[in-house]
């Protein structure tokens, strides 16, 4: 074992790789799965595009409703296990979809039955992700590994994405269903090989027994509001992942065949955006500001920039490179805030944590997304997309005005550290 209960080099390093793999085979499966689900249940006698947006909330809504209490049993049980459970059983609800799309007899209390299971399986995993690299990674090799880890979902997502629709052509909704289900099973196999070492000691204690479920949660909120940086940064994030959401969702397409072009047009502009969040995920390897928090700050106002420019209608290129600049500035952004989180948060609280930055971005995404569909009819599209970048840059310059996202340091000072002294340097790493 290394100093501070960290496992050794070759230790962390086959987890690492085990829980990387798992993440690309889910990640493809993420990017597979609506799309095939999309076409299955347009695809089933009696339904129409009703039917498919009840599908789909009875998805989400879970999701949103338990990512608190997915956040507490990552904190208190084993992450590994916990991951490899939730992967197991989404493969399984999105077999059963399979299944009946396939046979082309879906009674739909069923399959809402299993889209609820689906969301309820994916609650406790993006918290559990967040504490599972801080138990696995050593500290000074936390940065790149959130690169990597980044870079390859953001890469498999894509593909699943590029996948789906040629697969449904070719083999079928069903068919394209089951290749989604048996990634979340080929996951769930790759985690449960995964063995990490027992965790460092803590030294907060954990909540009294008698607290229970609202004790931990409460326990989670003192630890994420504790930290000014932290919430200011959510907040701002969740903001701008709201309002890009619904651009994505709704304004965009809207725009693409008002004005653009259509869906070729379209594509590009998110082929774009895909191609510089990878290459923003995979460059913050080697940037390591000084002020992370200010740093991820700061890039939150990049995401305005293909919006002000789907308003001004340039040529399609135009957008296409303010998309690239947008996503170079997400994928950067998501590996600066991942870090700084996992160096700041302690280990025990950390999915906690973790889950209000969820909670936050999942809820004000639903609001989002009406909100645009009415400004758009109320006020116009163009007026609205202004107003949408507009309020992203509002978000960012918000964020930048709090003291502690200006200037907290890469890692906690060392008690009796002058604060004047540059930050320690990352230690030296060895191997590959």
């Amino acid at each position: 074992m290394a100093v501070g209960g960290q496992p050794g080099t070759a230790r962390w390093r086959r987890d690492f790789r085990l829980l990387l793999a798992a993440r690309v085979v889910s990640s493809a499966g993420t990017g597979f799965g609506p799309v095939a689900l999309g076409f299955g249940v347009l695809g089933l006698p009696g339904a129409d595009v009703g039917t498919l947006s009840l599908v789909v909330a009875c998805q989400t809504l879970p999701q949103l409703l338990l990512v608190l209490l997915g956040g507490v049993l990552s904190d208190r049980l084993p992450r590994a296990a916990l991951l490899a459970a939730a992967e197991a059983t989404a493969g399984l609800a999105w077999g059963g979809m399979a299944v009946m799309t396939g046979l082309g007899a879906a009674p739909l209390p069923l399959l809402l039955a299993c889209a609820v299971v689906a969301g309820a399986a994916a609650a406790p995993v993006g918290p559990a992700l967040s504490g599972m690299v801080v138990h696995i990674v050593p500290t000074p090799e936390r940065r790149r590994a959130n690169s990597v880890l980044r870079s390859a979902t953001y890469t498999a997502r894509t593909a699943g994405i590029t996948l789906a629709g040629p697969a449904v052509v070719w083999a079928g909704a069903g068919w394209a269903l089951a290749v989604d289900a048996a990634t979340y099973l080929l996951a769930a196999a790759l985690l449960i090989a995964l063995r990490p070492a027992a965790p460092a000691p803590t030294p907060a204690p954990a909540p009294a027994p008698a607290a229970g479920l609202a004790g931990e949660l409460a326990a989670g909120w003192r630890e994420f509001t504790g930290h000014q940086w932290l919430w200011v940064l959510v907040t701002g994030y969740s903001v701008s992942y709201a309002v890009t959401g619904a651009v994505a969702g709704v304004l965009g397409p809207s725009a693409a065949r008002s004005y653009l072009g259509g869906p070729a047009a379209w594509s590009a502009i998110l082929a774009g955006q895909a191609l510089g969040t990878l290459a923003g995920a995979v460059a913050a390897r080697w940037i390591q500001p000084r002020r992370p928090a200010l740093a991820a700050a700061l890039l939150l106002s990049a995401g305005a920039v293909p919006i002000a420019l789907l308003a001004a209608a340039p040529p399609v290129p135009v957008v296409v490179a303010g998309a690239v600049v947008a996503g170079t500035g997400t994928g950067l952004l998501m590996v600066l805030a991942d870090t700084v989180v996992q160096q700041h948060v302690p280990a025990h609280a950390m999915s906690r944590v973790s889950a209000y930055d969820w909670f936050g971005s999942l809820a004000l995404a639903p609001v989002a997304v009406a909100a645009a569909g009415i400004g758009a009819r109320e006020l116009g599209l163009r007026p609205t997309l202004l107003g949408c970048a507009a309020l992203v840059c509002a978000a960012a310059a918000l964020t930048v005005c709090a003291p502690q996202v200006r200037t907290l340091p890469p890692v906690p000072r060392q008690p009796g550290r002058p604060a004047d002294l540059p930050d320690p340097a990352p230690a030296r790493r060895t191997g590959s």
